[in-house]
Formats: C-alpha cells, structure tokens, sequence
C-alpha cells in the first residue's frame, strides 16, 4: 500500500522488516540493493521522487564498465593520478525514482561511480562530504584509507543520519546549496532529504542510503528507516564477505 513518510507509523516499518526477508534470496551484492530500494520505494512512493543506495568498492573490485566510467570521472576532476586498485569508489548499487532513467543504475551519468580520490576533493563535494560527517567519519580518513579504514576490517562504526529539511533552501557551513543539483530539486519538487548511513561489520564498506522526498518530513518521523538499513546490511554481510558484488554476465 502507498503511503506517505510523514503518515509512516511504526506498523508501516516492521512490515518493510518482515518482507525483506526476499531480499536474501538475491545472488549478488547489487541485485539485493535494487530489490531494497524498491521495496521501500514501493511503500513510500506517495513522498518519494528518489532512492539511490551506495557502498564503497575498491576500484579493482568494480566491473570494467564501471572501471572505465572512474577513469572518465578522474580526468574530468582531474583526479586520476590519485585512483588506483585500491582507491575506495563511492558506488551506486541500487536506484529507484520517478523516471524510468532512474531505475537502472547504468543509467546515471554522473553518480554511478564517485572515486573517493584525496580528502580535499571528497570535501569539494558539499552533499557527499557532509553525509561523511553526519556518520562520524573524518575526511582525512580518505587520504589513510588504506592504514585506517581497511586494517579495521569493519565499517560499522560509523552510522548517522543526513537531514536537509528544505533541499531548495539550506546551505552548508561553507554557503553552498547541500544538495548540489538544484536543477534537479526544482524540476522534481524535491523538499526534505535524507541520507542514512552504516558500514558492515566484517568488511571495510560504507553503505549509504539517499532518500529525495516531494514533501517536508520531520526528523523523527523518517528515523526508523535507519533499522531498514541495517537489515539490508545484515542480509547481505555473507555476499559482501564472497565479494559477490555484481551479476555475472
């Protein structure tokens, strides 16, 4: 059933829990992120415009296609002397929305891979660095990641949640717009958004779930859908630790 976020109430979130039970059946990491994001999407479309999950992947890790897509983004920011195999990428799993484009991750042209380059460019970045802060993670980790991400073997530690109350009107400490696109907050009405973030706690991935609404939500209201993170976390741990990350083709 349709529902709006600011109508959610408890019973509306322990049902999303009790049917993400489908979700385990999935064969890879992505497959799982694009059956989450629907199901949430499918339920709360009545406030949705967009739903994009994210988990932090090593170059190497990535298939060629998405490779290649890094490569173009390193020469276009002029950051390809910093990405390598090792280099974290910020990296669309699951994306569900309002337009058909929007519903396949191939299809975004310029957020399907953001390479995690230096700690100076990831703070150029005004939406995606301060989603960092709002999980506790330091930017300069980015520079270390190596020595002080991945030696930790876990991510979990760090969770938060963004919260833009008005993606058209509010501004970082720095004065710019949080949500960058605002060709994209004006066209599709976006109003309050979200970013809900964990890690897993058997591997040194980041996940992120983004959620751009049509309606002003208060916090608390849009609290609990950091428990369907979770979940989603918790269900797919035995294929993060397989690196079972992508379809085989």
């Amino acid at each position: 059933m349709m529902k709006r976020l600011s109508d959610a109430t408890t019973a509306d979130y322990k049902k999303l829990l009790s049917e993400m039970g489908e979700i385990a059946g999935c064969s890879c990491v992505q497959a799982a992120a694009q059956s989450f994001v629907e199901l949430i999407y499918g339920r709360f479309s009545g406030s949705l415009v967009l739903l994009r999950l994210f988990i932090t992947l090593r170059y190497d890790q990535l298939p060629e296609e998405d490779r290649l897509f890094v490569d173009g983004r390193g020469r276009d920011t002029n950051t390809s002397h910093c990405i390598h195999g090792a280099t974290p990428i910020f990296t669309l799993l699951g994306s569900r929305g309002m337009r058909p484009e929007w519903n396949d991750r191939r299809t975004s042209s310029h957020f399907r891979c953001i390479p995690l380059a230096s700690t100076r460019f990831v703070a150029s970045l005004s939406m995606l660095s301060r989603q960092f802060e709002n999980v506790g993670f330091d930017l300069g980790l980015i520079d270390d990641w190596k020595t002080k991400v991945v030696s930790a073997g876990r991510a979990d530690k760090y969770q938060g949640m963004l919260y833009i109350g008005d993606a058209g009107i509010d501004r970082d400490s720095q004065g710019r717009m949080i949500v960058p696109k605002q060709e994209f907050v004006a066209d599709s009405g976006v109003k309050t958004t979200l970013g809900f973030g964990s890690g897993y706690a058997g591997h040194p991935a980041l996940v992120t779930l983004f959620a751009f609404t049509n309606e002003t939500v208060e916090k608390p209201a849009v609290e609990p859908m950091a428990a369907l993170l979770d979940g989603y976390i918790g269900i797919t741990e035995r294929l993060v630790e397989a690196a079972n990350f992508f379809p085989v083709y």
